[in-house]
């Protein structure tokens, strides 16, 4: 029988930064990110998106997603659309530069993909990151060139919406032509994209959530960090 396709995110489950930001439960106050979602919703307002459309998000994600979607609805045409999007994803991009300037790879990932990839599974990768942050990040010899572990990669830039939004995942399957699928991530928005796009979700915990946020994500299992992967999926 075929081995279920695995893909992986990036940040916080192959690469991670030296100075974590302290969650509390499925938050944080980390103030690089308050600051990027604070440029987000400016830059949505100077576009004309209505203030009550993202006021009450606090996640980069949601008001990404939110944004297209508003476009979307009202009719905004496509040139507008593409630079709507273009225009919020300079924030993001420019905070992901700074971010990843401070990273390292997490120990022992890439001798978990190299036995994972012995052992017969395809592997693939879906970030938010943005296609130039991966090729950069996956082709340097200071991260294990890990890009080299995985047939396909889907980053933000391929995408209208991002996770927790299912399409990237959805993308990855196409590619693939495959639709049995663990999915290892970090975060409460990989699990939600994974339950969407019909797969299973494996919990690297390396935000250290504790047993009540995790019993919220639900995941079909929890690890520490990805060398323990290729002896839970034997299991």
């Amino acid at each position: 029988m075929k081995k279920p396709l695995l893909l992986f995110d990036m940040d916080g489950t192959l690469i991670t930064l030296h100075e974590a930001p302290e969650y509390h439960g499925l938050s944080t106050g980390h103030a690089p990110y308050v600051s990027l979602r604070q440029e987000m919703k400016a830059v949505t307002a100077s576009n004309g998106v209505p203030l009550e459309e993202y006021e009450g998000l606090n996640r980069m994600s949601h008001i990404w997603n939110r944004t297209r979607g508003y476009a979307e609805r009202i009719g905004f045409s496509e040139p507008d659309t593409r630079a709507l999007m273009d225009a919020i994803n300079d924030p993001f991009t420019r905070h992901e530069a700074i971010d990843h300037m401070h990273i390292y790879l997490i120990p022992g990932t890439d001798e978990a993909l190299d036995a994972l990839q012995d052992a017969g599974y395809e592997l693939g990768l879906v970030t938010t990151a943005s296609r130039g942050a991966y090729e950069r990040l996956s082709s340097s010899p200071e991260f294990g060139y890990f890009g080299r572990h995985f047939r396909y990669s889907i980053t933000r830039d391929e995408c209208g919406y991002i996770k927790p939004h299912p399409e990237p995942i959805a993308r990855a399957l196409r590619l693939f032509g495959r639709s049995e699928f663990y999915y290892i991530g970090d975060s409460d928005h990989d699990a939600q994209a994974t339950r969407a796009a019909g797969g299973l979700f494996i919990l690297i915990n390396t935000r250290r959530y504790d047993e009540k946020t995790i019993k919220t994500l639900d995941p079909h299992a929890v690890i520490d960090n990805l060398g323990a992967l290729p002896d839970l999926l034997t299991r």
